[in-house]
């Protein structure tokens, strides 16, 4: 296996490529059989792989170090010819819902692709494609920005992944006089983060406009491809939201301002549930997981041994590296790629565990005949990969001590209620900022601090800077990058802990549960998958009321101090 360091990188000759695609396209529109129509399509499955590889070792390389000027000039470039592939695109998936031998392809690879590409080719005109590259060059400007940020401690300037360790101090003193100096290093970006996002509202409410779309929320949810539930039933769930589950996070932050003594719980204190607390991590995460991995089933135990054969990660901390953690499939190695900067923090051991579950489905679906097949829905893609981060449960005490097993677990499970409500605070804030995209910077930090008060009215501030101001959601690179995908994250928490529960119930069939979702993504959608699979609907009337109660209960049972 090759290493992925050792990868080469070829730049893609796009006119070439262009009239490649095009041929064989010509050949799928004309096939005069299922099987010529099959072949084709296997020949541009070929190159559709071609070019996502390229981008992707583009941009694993780029994030890896944002001043390295080589994979800088890339980036640009690959953000430069993006629309056009997304044109091309365009064309196979209409020349496929036109195809006559559509159903017979289905049998193949599901009805689901179909669906997809009927929404997504609503959102696609051969007008927007510089508005396209304006938005991929604001976006990678967002993420320029944030990995250099510096922080200054005394006399020295460091990067603020540096800070992380410090933030997550269990001196209460010396976490707050870290995130002190990372809200003035973000501070000092304000007013750049604010133009940004100004002129990304807007071009993408020109590109809404030139698709003759209502706002730029109806182009999200067409270019997320979601088929099976609409935004009032979101707009629902997040009432359920706040009506069951805000209550409740509300009394158990209550809960925990009382157990730690303070007078006010401040949002540096959020992840601190415990007096004294202090989690001993593994200082190596592909040792701990090879351990974890090797036990939890013989699937996983391959994967993660030919992950790490290959290098097919990193972790390691460096100046210029981008916050943010993700798994990118390197398509024609048919392995996925794991980015971190892991710092042995309880956050950080989690991440590598759900971008692991993402690596897994990745790489447990390479053996279907079409790439495309691999890409599913986004809230199973997450469910893949947020399930994983309770999958590893049972195989804890093999990388922690025995006595912080269940505080750990505890700190888990809390979270993910506290974070169903952050989600869901995201999600309208973006739907509201594209309905209205004529609101001013001011108007949507005003938004935001609303918002936080109706679905995180525990969250307090100590310092009157950049998250008093209503900014928190500007350290959320979703927002800029990737719009409307967010309420994914919440859907997949959802049915992530319906997994968990049925995995502590019946270890056999919680496993089964989740293999049968990793199997049927993308050839099947969302809801449908989940009821395949044997789980609820988030859209089902009584799945939150019911989900609060268990977690209650399963928060009530873990041998930790209470009041």
């Amino acid at each position: 296996m090759i290493r992925f360091q050792d990868i080469p990188f070829t730049r893609l000759d796009m006119g070439r490529y262009r009239r490649h695609f095009e041929e064989e396209l010509e050949r799928l529109k004309g096939a005069g059989s299922f099987e010529e129509a099959y072949d084709a399509l296997l020949d541009l499955d070929t190159l559709m792989v071609k070019y996502q590889t390229m981008a992707g070792i583009c941009e694993i390389r780029s994030t890896m170090d944002v001043t390295d000027v080589f994979y800088k000039e890339e980036s640009q470039r690959c953000d430069q010819i993006r629309p056009e592939y997304e044109a091309l695109l365009s064309s196979l998936q209409q020349a496929l819902l036109k195809s006559p031998y559509r159903k017979k392809i289905e049998d193949y690879t599901g009805s689901e692709f179909f669906l997809r590409a009927e929404k997504r080719i609503r959102c696609f005109s051969e007008d927007i494609l510089e508005e396209r590259r304006l938005e991929n060059r604001l976006s990678a400007r967002y993420s320029e920005l944030t990995a250099t940020l510096k922080g200054r401690t005394g006399e020295e300037e460091v990067p603020l992944l540096a800070l992380n360790e410090k933030m997550e101090s269990g001196d209460r003193n010396v976490r707050a006089r870290y995130h002190r100096i990372w809200e003035e290093a973000w501070e000092g970006a304000a007013e750049e983060l604010d133009e940004l996002y100004d002129r990304l509202v807007k071009v993408r409410a020109k590109i809404a406009e030139k698709l003759g779309m209502e706002s730029y929320t109806e182009a999200g949810y067409c270019s997320m491809g979601r088929t099976c539930y609409t935004r009032e039933q979101v707009a629902d769930f997040r009432e359920a939201v706040k009506h069951e589950l805000v209550p409740v996070v509300e009394r158990l932050f209550a809960e925990q301002k009382e157990r730690l003594g303070a007078q006010v719980l401040y949002h540096y204190d959020e992840n601190f549930n415990f007096p004294g607390e202090k989690f001993v991590l593994p200082s190596d995460a592909i040792e701990a997981f090879r351990h974890i991995f090797g036990k939890m089933s013989k699937e996983t135990a391959v994967y993660f041994d030919e992950l790490t054969a290959g290098e097919y990660y990193d972790l390691k901390m460096r100046p210029g590296k981008i916050n943010g953690a993700y798994s990118n499939l390197v398509g024609r190695y048919h392995m996925p790629f794991i980015f971190e900067t892991y710092d042995a923090t309880p956050k950080a051991f989690s991440t590598f565990a759900h971008e692991a579950g993402h690596g897994f489905h990745s790489w447990l679906k390479r053996s279907e005949p079409f790439s495309f097949m691999e890409d599913c829905s986004a809230e199973l893609a997450e469910t893949h990969s947020m399930s994983m981060e309770f999958l590893i449960w049972p195989y804890l005490d093999t990388v922690m001590p025995p006595g912080q097993i269940e505080k750990y677990k505890y700190q888990q499970l809390k979270n993910a209620l506290s974070f169903i409500t952050y989600g869901c605070a995201v999600d309208e804030f973006q739907e509201t900022v594209y309905d209205r995209p004529a609101m001013t910077p001011s108007d949507r930090l005003d938004l935001w601090k609303r918002l936080e008060r109706e679905y995180m009215p525990f969250r307090s501030y100590e310092n009157q800077s950049f998250l008093s101001e209503g900014r928190f959601w500007q350290k959320q690179t979703h927002i800029y990058k990737w719009p409307f995908y967010y309420i994914d994250y919440v859907l997949a928490q959802v049915c992530a802990l319906q997994v968990h529960f049925l995995n502590e119930e019946n270890h056999e069939e919680g496993m089964r549960c989740y293999m049968e979702i990793l199997r049927l993504s993308g050839r099947y959608g969302f809801t449908d998958t989940l009821h395949m699979a044997g789980l609820a609907s988030p859209f089902e009337k009584e799945t939150i009321r019911t989900l609060t109660q268990k977690a209650l209960s399963a928060l009530g049972e873990l041998a930790v101090p209470h009041l």
